[in-house]
């Protein structure tokens, strides 16, 4: 979940402590060495700035290699280092390019095979959802995927940054992946055609006469009046319930997430954040509520972030019921700085709680009925969930046809989707219970 600041720095400001006269000497002393300590700033920081520019003028007058370092580049090594020293795959320097590469992804539009990824120091790549109708998503890429190496090149020593560039590139090539499953216990090779992605965030439909299915795939920065007006369309329809698919779907911006939480709930609370110093910042419900019809949020191992926001209001609100899997568990909030120089670092600067209180980093949200889709990918095999989904621009069959043949696209026909099937046997018992 990401905030962008759009000026060219972040403030920050301290709270400082006043000492009085009746303190003694000593206390007043101790205080100022533990304020010093604390102090942000360039004189706070000279020693270890002069260490780095220090290093960096021995490398200028003493390393010999195949290319000589420049300064820029000694300094953005120094910069990612910083950040990679946190620990948190969720907190990165981006150089010039990087930053441009990454504002591509945001606004939802770059060439790619359509993935949303993690990566932890000498660590394999991570998926955390694949991005639906997109190469890697017909390919049968699931959630916590790893990918080992890519174009035969470990991942385990190269950082996030480096993953994304070898992702990308010109549409229509392609990129080798080499990728484990835990489920499986195996390794496989998988070939992608890249493609420029479009990200497609809402798509709704009528099913089964009187229930409306809303898909929201991600949380984009202003994807709230598409919800709106694709809930307000299936009330419009004579739904008398709702499905909304929240499977896979990684999250995105905050405000957003609060903003389509708020159509479900009447009153109270939507999430809470806790950053490093001031007290615990409350978002309560705010927009239009659109009344307590019978309501179902699918959720899976790739629903994380927003997703987790919504899913943990409602469960919390005991407004509806969660049906599919645990979700990712990503409950912390980054903010993008760019830097002077058109770099820029991505950090985090919070932890998300659900209503009652709950911080859902590295455990999830467990639905109110487990439903295990164990063949929803079929490993590699090309299948894609809601495969009778009808689709605007293209047919999935069609694509799936294309890639392994009539027989297969057959069979992935028939194939049915349980969780799907659950939510709306679930959705009807509301509505009949709703009459008597």
């Amino acid at each position: 979940m990401i905030r962008i600041l759009k000026g060219k720095g972040l403030i920050i400001l301290l709270s400082g402590l006043l000492l009085t006269s009746t303190l003694s000497y000593s206390k007043e002393k101790d205080s100022k060495k533990e304020e010093d300590k604390n102090s942000i700033g360039f004189i706070s920081n000279i020693k270890q700035l002069k260490e780095i520019s220090d290093v960096m003028d021995l490398l200028k007058e003493n390393y010999v290699g195949d290319k000589e370092p420049t300064r820029e580049v000694m300094m953005q090594g120094a910069l990612k280092g910083m950040l990679e020293s946190l620990d948190d795959p969720h907190s990165n320097y981006f150089t010039p390019e990087e930053m441009e590469s990454f504002k591509e992804d945001i606004q939802g539009k770059y060439p790619g095979v359509g993935m949303v990824i993690q990566k932890k120091a000498d660590e394999p790549l991570v998926v955390v959802s694949p991005i639906e109708d997109t190469p890697a998503y017909i390919a049968g890429i699931k959630a916590k995927d790893k990918i080992i190496a890519i174009d035969g090149e470990a991942t385990y020593k190269l950082t996030s940054e480096q993953c994304v560039k070898k992702l990308k590139g010109e549409p229509g090539s392609e990129v080798k992946l080499t990728v484990f499953r835990e489920g499986a216990k195996e390794t496989k090779e998988v070939t992608l055609k890249r493609a420029i992605i479009e990200l497609k965030y809402v798509k709704s439909r009528i099913i089964d006469k009187n229930i409306g299915y809303l898909r929201l795939t991600q949380f984009g920065e202003n994807v709230y009046p598409d919800v709106q007006k694709a809930l307000e369309g299936l009330l419009n329809n004579g739904a008398k319930g709702i499905v909304l698919d929240l499977r896979s779907n990684p999250g995105g911006a905050l405000d957003q997430a609060i903003k389509i939480a708020s159509m479900f709930i009447k009153d109270g609370r939507i999430v809470s954040t806790k950053g490093k110093v001031g007290e615990e910042q409350i978002s309560n419900r705010e927009g239009k509520y659109y009344g307590n019809f019978p309501l179902v949020i699918l959720i899976n191992e790739g629903s994380a972030s927003a997703s987790e926001i919504v899913s943990g209001a409602v469960k919390d609100h005991k407004r509806g019921i969660l049906i599919g899997e645990k979700s990712f568990g990503k409950g912390s909030v980054q903010t993008l700085v760019p830097l002077p120089d058109g770099d820029g670092i991505k950090v985090t600067i919070a932890k998300y709680y659900t209503p009652s209180g709950v911080c859902i980093h590295g455990k999830g949200i467990e639905p109110d009925i487990k439903i295990e889709e164990k063949d929803d990918f079929l490993f590699f095999d090309g299948y894609v969930t809601n495969i009778n989904e009808k689709e605007t621009k293209e047919n999935r069959n069609e694509i799936i046809e294309e890639i392994k043949g009539k027989q297969e696209a057959d069979k992935m026909k028939k194939r049915e989707d349980l969780q799907l099937e659950t939510a709306i046997s679930a959705i009807k018992a509301m509505i009949v219970e709703e009459k008597k």
